[in-house]
């Protein structure tokens, strides 16, 4: 009878761990680089972030003109390499997407508050040694034929796998994927005002991917680069 219970368990176990539909840096823990590393500092929070805030100027005619913000999932590559590109999917039916499609000029707000290292420290979101980055730059929709299309849309579906389902799921909703092109960085990342680190520096400092799973209780698989690539 032990046998038996014993493997339903190991089948219930594998079952649980092929049916996982999230590649998170939440599952993963590692200490972001010095304060006086802005660069780096910069490029950890890009890399490290499932999530931005892309504010914008609204269009509409009941929001036109008025600042407007809207949360979107982001990856700047696949969990073992930064591009420092941030890239998103959405769709032309988003109004936000409307929005910023035609003005480009956006703003993408990215926070440590997201992760588990300020909770571990107990600093508050408003803290600045809980690291906030603001990329601002213009919104580029990308072609099918962009060869950063499917560099996005790696980057993307590797990282958000429940993605790649919704063309199928919802397929009216002509899925795209668009990039920051960052022309200015502003960092806070501790007491003493925002930094700047140039655009050059950057994408020259080189993120580190040293990953341990965290002490708390937490089941994931990670399959690099594996993505089911449905007509799109």
């Amino acid at each position: 009878m032990v046998f038996v219970q014993f493997i339903f368990l190991l089948i219930l176990i594998n079952q649980f761990y092929n049916n996982v539909e999230c590649i998170s840096f939440f599952h993963f823990t590692q200490d972001p680089p010095p304060v006086r590393d802005i660069a780096l500092m910069s490029r950890y929070i890009v890399h490290h972030s499932d999530w931005a805030t892309l504010s914008y100027m609204g269009n509409q005619s009941f929001m036109d003109g008025m600042p407007m913000g809207r949360v979107y999932s982001v990856s700047d590559g696949i969990i073992n390499n930064s591009s420092g590109v941030p890239y998103i999917m959405a769709s032309p039916m988003d109004l936000s997407f409307q929005d910023v499609v035609k003005t480009k000029k956006c703003s993408l707000v990215l926070s440590l508050a997201q992760s588990d290292y300020c909770n571990k420290k107990l600093y508050d979101p408003e803290d600045p040694r809980c690291a906030q980055l603001t990329l601002t730059g213009k919104f580029i929709k990308l072609d099918k034929t962009d060869p950063e299309w499917n560099v996005a849309k790696t980057a993307l579906w590797t990282r958000h796998p429940v993605m790649r389902k919704w063309n199928i799921l919802v397929p009216g909703h002509k899925w795209q994927f668009a990039k920051i092109n960052i022309e200015h960085i502003t960092l806070i990342d501790t007491f003493g005002g925002r930094k700047y680190p140039t655009i050059a520096e950057y994408f020259n400092a080189t993120p580190s991917f040293k990953y341990w799973r965290k002490s708390r209780h937490s089941v994931i698989t990670v399959k690099e680069n594996v993505i089911i690539d449905e007509e799109f």
